[in-house]
């Protein structure tokens, strides 16, 4: 399993889960007088949603520095959910989706910082949403 990326930016550091939607029927539906049933035209498919659940995390010399490391990656990655940057999404089993846009990118629990041999390590749960505008 890959760690996915938006942008060529990895979403998460570990224990990637996402979860594809089913790209969108785009359709118009009718209903006429004295007519049993619907008109229906369709047009084409519409977008999908992708939604990616992990941990980041970040290392530092002390529980400070990790934590404010933990917090520069988090912040880099949120300033990709701007609305305007459309790029490819790579899932965690490498399937490329093109033209997404990242709308959100959100901490899903605590930071956590723990000592890690020489280091310590900032652990935050995060959570993505991304669309894709064009399946």
């Amino acid at each position: 399993m890959s760690i996915p990326t938006f942008d060529a930016t990895a979403l998460c550091s570990a224990a990637a889960v996402e979860t594809v939607g089913s790209p969108q029927v785009r359709l118009q539906m009718e209903s006429l007088p004295g007519v049993d049933g619907q008109y229906v035209q369709t047009h084409g498919q519409g977008g999908r949603t992708i939604e990616v659940r992990g941990v980041l995390t970040a290392a530092g010399a002390t529980p400070a520095a990790a934590h404010q490391n933990l917090k520069a990656l988090l912040r880099a990655r949120q300033a990709l959910a701007d609305g305007a940057t459309v790029a490819a999404y790579v899932g965690t089993d490498a399937a490329t989706y093109a033209n997404c846009v990242l709308t959100s990118y959100e901490p899903a629990a605590p930071v956590h910082v723990s000592h890690s041999g020489d280091n310590y390590e900032a652990l935050l749960h995060v959570t993505a949403q991304l669309r894709q505008l064009t399946p």
